[in-house]
C-alpha cells in the first residue's frame, strides 16, 4: 500500500467518524475538514464508496450505512 493510500483511508476513517457522530450534507462535512485539501477529501469520499460504507437519512444527509442499519448508536445531538 502506498502512502497515498494510507494517507487516503485515513482521511476516509475520520470522515467516517464525523458521519458516525451525526448526518451531514457533503457541504457540510467538507466545513469540518479546513485543514484538508479538496482533492484529498473527494479521493476518501472514494473509498468511503468502494467500502459501501454511505447511505442517506430521510432528509437527504449523508450517515454511515451501519448507523441506519443499528448497529451504531443515533446521535444524541
Amino acid at each position: 500500500m502506498t502512502l497515498d493510500a494510507v494517507t487516503t483511508e485515513a482521511l476516509a476513517d475520520r470522515m467516517a467518524a464525523l458521519l458516525a457522530a451525526r448526518p451531514l450534507t457533503f457541504y457540510e462535512l467538507l466545513r469540518e475538514l479546513p485543514d484538508v485539501e479538496y482533492r484529498a477529501i473527494l479521493q476518501a469520499w472514494g473509498a468511503l464508496r468502494d467500502r459501501r460504507a454511505l447511505s442517506r437519512d430521510p432528509h437527504g444527509r449523508y450517515v454511515l450505512r451501519a448507523y441506519l442499519d443499528g448497529q451504531t448508536s443515533p446521535p444524541t445531538a
